[in-house]
C-alpha cells in the first residue's frame, strides 16, 4: 500500500487564534528562559566573542575591498595575524609585566610592614585622626580570609582550569565563526522579519549600531589614550611601577563611574606606602593628597573632553541611570554587566522608545530625518563557501 504524501496548496492554510498563539509564545518564552538558565556558563564567552567579532568584521570586509580575497579567507588571515600578534606581545611583555607586578606587590608588603612598626600610632588628617592598628586588624583578617579561601578552592582547581581551557577555546570559535559567517547569518534573520516592519527593524539596528560601534571603537581608543596619559602622570609624580599603573587606568576606563575610584585608592595606597621615587616629598600623606588631587584634575578632563570626543554623545546617559544600570549589570553579569551598562541600557532605550510608540499609536519616525536607517546589506555568498547556516 503507498501513502499519498502529496500536499494540496489550495486547501485551506491552518491558523492559530489569540489563545493558541499566547499559550505558545508562553510556552516558548519559559523553555527559553529555562535555556538561559540551564546554559548560563556558555553566554559570558559567547558575548564576549560577539562583541570582538562585531568590530573585526568592518576589519575584514576592508581586507576583501582591497585584496578581493574571498570574505572567509580574509577572515581567517585576519584571524591568524591576531592570534599571531597576541601571542608575539605576551612573550615580549611578560617579562615587563612580570617585574612591575612584583614591584607592585613588594610595596604594598612595606605597605603593610610600615603599619605594623608604627603599631598603635595614629594618623591626623584634616583634624581626622585614624587608628593605625584598627587599619592593620582589617588588612591582617581581609589577607587571612583570601588564603583560606585560595587553599579551599585550590582543591578543584584542575577541573576549574579545564572549564576555562574549554571556554576559552569556545570563545575563540565564537569570535571566528561570527565574523566568518555574519552576513549570512543577517541574511538569514531578515527573513523571519515581516515585510512591513523592514524598515522599522532597519531604523532601530542602524541606532543600535551607532550606540555600540560609539561604545566599543571609542572605549578602545579611549583606554589606549588613558594608558599613555597616566603612565605619563605617574612618571612625573614619581609613583612606583608607572606602566603598571597606567595600563590599569587604560582597564578600568572600561568601568564607568568605579574604575577611576578603584584606580585612586590603589594609587595612594602606593603613594602611603613608598613616596615619590623623585619628588621631594617627605610626607607620604601629603603625595598621596597630591596623587588624588592630579586624578582629580584627570577625571574632570576625561569625563568632560576625552569621552565626549572620543565616544561621542550616543552613550550619553544620566549619571544616576549609569550607576542604577551599573548595580544591577553586576548582580546579572559580573564585571562584564558593569563594563556592558551604559550601551546596554541605550539599546533598551532605543527599543523602548519604539515600543511604547506602537503601544499608544504613535508614529516612532515621524520624520525622515528622526533616524537614518542603514542601506541595505548587500549579501554577497560565493559559491566556493556557502556555508549552509540554518
Amino acid at each position: 500500500m503507498q501513502t499519498d504524501n502529496t500536499v494540496d496548496l489550495n486547501a485551506p492554510k491552518p491558523h492559530w487564534d489569540t489563545t493558541t498563539k499566547v499559550i505558545v509564545t508562553v510556552i516558548l518564552m519559559v523553555l527559553l528562559g529555562l535555556a538561559i538558565y540551564f546554559f548560563r556558563i556558555v553566554f559570558v564567552p559567547l558575548i564576549i566573542g560577539s562583541i570582538i567579532a562585531y568590530l573585526l568584521h568592518p576589519v575584514v570586509r576592508k581586507i576583501r575591498q582591497i585584496t578581493r580575497l574571498p570574505h572567509k579567507v580574509a577572515t581567517t588571515l585576519l584571524y591568524l595575524f591576531l592570534l599571531t600578534v597576541m601571542i608575539t606581545l605576551g612573550i615580549a611583555l611578560s617579562p615587563l609585566l612580570a617585574t612591575q607586578a612584583k614591584g607592585l606587590a613588594n610595596e604594598l608588603t612595606a605597605f603593610v610592614d610600615q603599619l605594623e612598626e608604627q603599631g598603635s600610632t595614629d594618623i591626623t588628617i584634616l583634624g581626622i585622626t585614624l587608628s593605625t592598628q584598627s587599619l592593620l586588624d582589617e588588612i591582617s583578617a581581609s589577607s587571612q580570609e583570601l588564603i583560606l579561601s585560595t587553599a579551599a578552592e585550590s582543591i578543584s582547581l584542575l577541573p576549574h582550569a579545564a572549564e576555562t581551557a574549554l571556554l576559552l577555546v569556545f570563545t575563540l570559535l565564537t569570535i571566528f565563526y561570527l565574523t566568518r559567517d555574519a552576513e549570512q547569518m543577517l541574511a538569514w534573520t531578515q527573513h523571519l522579519i515581516p515585510p512591513q516592519y523592514h524598515q522599522h527593524v532597519g531604523a532601530i539596528l542602524a541606532e543600535i549600531d551607532r550606540v555600540w560601534a560609539a561604545f566599543f571603537r571609542g572605549q578602545v581608543i579611549l583606554a589606549l589614550v588613558v594608558t599613555i596619559i597616566m603612565t605619563v602622570i605617574c612618571t612625573l609624580l614619581g609613583l612606583p611601577q608607572p606602566l603598571l599603573l597606567g595600563i590599569l587606568a587604560g582597564v578600568l576606563e572600561f568601568l564607568p563611574s568605579i574604575g577611576h575610584t578603584i584606580w585612586v585608592i590603589i594609587a595612594m595606597s602606593l603613594a602611603i606606602a613608598s613616596g615619590s621615587t623623585w619628588l621631594p616629598i617627605p610626607n607620604h600623606i601629603i603625595f598621596a593628597l597630591l596623587v588624588a588631587g592630579a586624578h582629580l584634575i584627570f577625571t574632570q578632563f576625561d569625563l568632560n573632553y576625552l569621552i565626549p570626543r572620543i565616544i561621542g554623545e550616543q552613550v550619553r546617559l544620566h549619571p544616576l541611570v549609569i550607576i542604577g544600570g551599573i548595580i544591577i549589570g553586576w548582580k546579572l553579569g559580573g564585571v562584564l554587566g558593569i563594563t556592558l551598562a551604559a550601551p546596554t541600557i541605550a539599546t533598551l532605550r532605543i527599543l523602548g522608545r519604539y515600543i511604547y510608540a506602537l503601544l499608544f499609536d504613535v508614529d516612532p519616525y515621524p520624520s525622515a530625518e528622526a533616524v537614518t536607517p542603514s542601506p541595505p546589506v548587500e549579501i554577497v555568498v560565493h559559491p566556493a563557501e556557502e556555508s549552509g547556516i540554518l
